[in-house]
């Protein structure tokens, strides 16, 4: 089937052919059909075969719903640590505006309940200007009149119908600090207030001095807690009644939480300062993981409690598991089809070396080579070579095979090389080639047909020389062909598979970026194409500043958030794909820059320095009172006696300089010039 080839390709032989070429045809008589396996054997194999996944599969699941869990569990104990984060917040406010509120009282009672009220305001707006999260502080007559306020619009108002007077006028408390529930004020604003009372000299109630908070300046508290873009927290009265939310676009003020069944209920009604729970959103219908936590110091003798909970999406907290689950059940799935097809393909093998051993017992007169390679009946395609004729004769599984009607005389062997793929024509003619000189016993090679219908097939191709002369020149060549396209099929999906897991290997799980081994892998690249083209390569090293101040304040978890936050800027104010971002380790970054001078390394470092201070990312533990990176910037250009690993010393250098000279800045180290 390999002969001399057509104009403008080598021949396989350049041998003049035999004297006198044997004439080989294939029998069209097929022997009598082989008793199959027994029914029992097979019957038995599949069963086992079945008894295997099904625990495989058992165990996946099994598996799958324990990882289900530990990841709900692990995002209930973040967003636990974050309602925390928030009370410590919130508790030093609560104590500030608590504090204000008795100096203010205190003042007041000294200088005689009957002063002058224009003695007040510029006290009031002094105060309230300087507490952030406080939008007015006032003082209320017994009657409920504005007495003094630090906004002028409120003078003269009375509220005596207001919720923060009416508890401090019946309990006449002057230690208590009075929560109100959640209001629309005069000025429009959906607010709430702190109220401490106040007593004349006969223990009489003589007023209160409030506090009106600000809404906008809690939801910058709470949205410090949001990690995730699915992620929602907000501060709740202890009635129920919400009053801020973050996102803000997602708040719904005055919305009563406190419904039957709500996880808010259950949370009051267990009586913990806090709680963990699955459930439906109130007002949304959303299912979602909530942490809560009432808030209440003793030593501040508040009326109402503060609630604050966090909670997020159930279905976005497991998008990665249902992804990795998927990825699972098409391993799993891959797996099932390719061990059941290699069972069918062993049971059908076995058939076929069965029923091909009693075409030989039953072909005993031929030659031993002719019942090696005969196989008669057997459903392989064989087929003879005559090389005096370059003629090949197939029999009518080698027909079938291709989609042809069976036939028995002689076709030229041009019409074989002409169905063959042109990608496997070189090896399989080196392979033959070899084979025809003597320097193998036999050739065994996978390769593709084109079926008459125009698809490819894969075949495994084993032949042999049957004849020579008596100088040793091949005569007759006898093979057979195996259809394989099925388990080829599989194995190409495989090997895909593979090849998506290695790139999965090179991204870092935390940031999403390109990670360590990839940055690895790059700078041996780079480092190797600008040694042949003599072109500078430029590192940037990026650092978090103060990052353990604020893995320790603020927790792991949103340490992590941070790591993501600033990646996703890093990324999106470089110039993909000649700009490379990827994480050093821990809190460092790195960029690789190919054919990039220092300039125009301090360029794209000084670009991303700005994208992250234009972000303002809060960073409470730091000088700066926001995230803020430090950059060391190194340009080479590579020669032979160096090493990668001098760039990366350099910009470590670099970046050490940035760090020393006061952080938040960017560093170049000197260019070594070429070399």
């Amino acid at each position: 089937m390999h002969g001399p080839q057509p104009a403008g390709r080598p021949a396989l032989t350049n041998m003049p052919p035999p004297a006198h070429p044997l004439r080989f045809t294939v029998d069209p008589a097929t022997p009598a059909e082989p008793p199959r396996a027994p029914r029992r054997r097979v019957i038995s194999e599949w069963a086992l075969l079945a008894l295997v996944w099904l625990t495989v599969l058992g165990y996946a699941a099994y598996d799958l719903r324990r990882q289900r869990e530990r990841l709900i569990t692990q995002d209930l104990e973040r967003l636990q640590g974050q309602t925390l984060a928030i009370e410590h917040n919130l508790v030093r406010q609560l104590e500030g505006v608590a504090n204000a509120l008795t100096g203010v009282r205190d003042e007041l009672v000294q200088a005689g309940l009957q002063a002058r009220a224009d003695q007040l305001p510029a006290r009031l707006k002094l105060l309230a200007d300087a507490m952030p999260g406080v939008y007015a502080l006032q003082v209320f007559d017994a009657r409920g009149a504005v007495r003094a306020s630090s906004r002028d619009d409120a003078i003269g108002s009375s509220f005596q119908t207001r919720a923060f007077i009416a508890p401090a006028r019946a309990s006449i408390d002057p230690r208590a600090l009075y929560l109100s529930p959640p209001f629309q004020s005069a000025t429009g604003h959906f607010t709430t207030v702190l109220a401490r009372a106040i007593v004349d000299a006969d223990d009489a109630f003589a007023g209160v001095v409030v506090a009106a908070l600000d809404p906008d300046y809690f939801e910058t508290v709470l949205r410090s807690a949001v990690y995730a873009q699915d992620a929602r927290a907000t501060m709740v009265h202890g009635d129920g009644t919400i009053i801020v939310s973050a996102p803000l676009q997602d708040a719904t003020p005055g919305l009563n939480l406190n419904q039957p069944g709500s996880m808010f209920r259950r949370h009051v009604d267990a009586r913990q300062p806090s709680s963990v729970q699955r459930g439906l959103l109130v007002g949304t219908g959303e299912h979602r993981l909530m942490a809560m936590r009432t808030i209440a110091p003793p030593h501040l003798r508040m009326d109402n409690a503060l609630v604050v909970r966090v909670s997020r999406r159930t279905s976005d907290v497991l998008q990665p598991w249902r992804a990795e689950a998927l990825l699972e059940a098409l391993l799993l799935a891959l797996g099932t089809a390719t061990s059941a097809a290699w069972l069918f393909w062993h049971q059908h093998r076995r058939r076929l070396l069965e029923r091909a051993a009693q075409a030989a017992a039953q072909a005993e007169r031929e030659s031993a080579r002719r019942l090696e390679f005969g196989l008669r009946g057997a459903d392989l395609g064989l087929w003879e070579w005559d090389l005096a004729t370059d003629t090949v004769t197939p029999n009518a599984r080698e027909m079938e095979m291709l989609g042809y009607e069976p036939r028995h005389e002689p076709l030229p062997a041009a019409f074989w090389r002409e169905l063959m793929h042109p990608d496997d024509q070189p090896a399989l003619e080196a392979v033959v080639r070899e084979h025809l000189r003597g320097e193998t016993p036999a050739y065994r090679i996978e390769h593709r047909f084109r079926h008459r219908d125009g698809r490819w097939i894969w075949v495994l191709d084993h032949a042999m020389v049957m004849e020579r002369d008596a100088h040793g020149r091949p005569r007759r060549v006898v093979g057979t062909h195996l259809d394989i396209s099925a388990t080829k099929q599989s194995q190409l999906a495989l090997e895909t598979l593979n090849a998506q897991l290695e790139t999965l290997s090179l991204t870092d799980g935390l940031t999403g970026v390109a990670n360590r081994r990839q940055f690895d892998q790059a700078l041996a690249v780079e480092w190797a194409r600008g040694l042949r083209q003599r072109q500078p390569l430029a590192l940037l090293m990026i650092d978090i500043d103060h990052f353990k101040r604020y893995n320790d304040q603020l927790g792991h978890p949103e340490g992590d958030a941070c790591l993501r936050q600033v990646a996703q800027i890093l990324s999106g104010c470089l110039r993909q794909p000649v700009e490379r971002l990827m994480r050093y380790g821990g809190e460092e970054f790195a960029v690789l820059l190919a054919d990039a001078d220092a300039q125009a390394g301090a360029r794209v470092a000084q670009r991303c320095e700005d994208a992250i201070a234009a972000a303002a990312l809060p960073h409470p533990a730091s000088p700066f009172a926001a995230v803020t990176v430090s950059i060391g910037v190194a340009s080479r250009v590579p020669h032979p006696e160096g090493m990668p690993e001098e760039l990366v010393h350099a910009a470590d250098a670099a970046l050490y300089q940035a760090k020393q000279a006061g952080r938040a800045r960017v560093a170049v180290a000197p260019d070594a010039g070429l070399r």
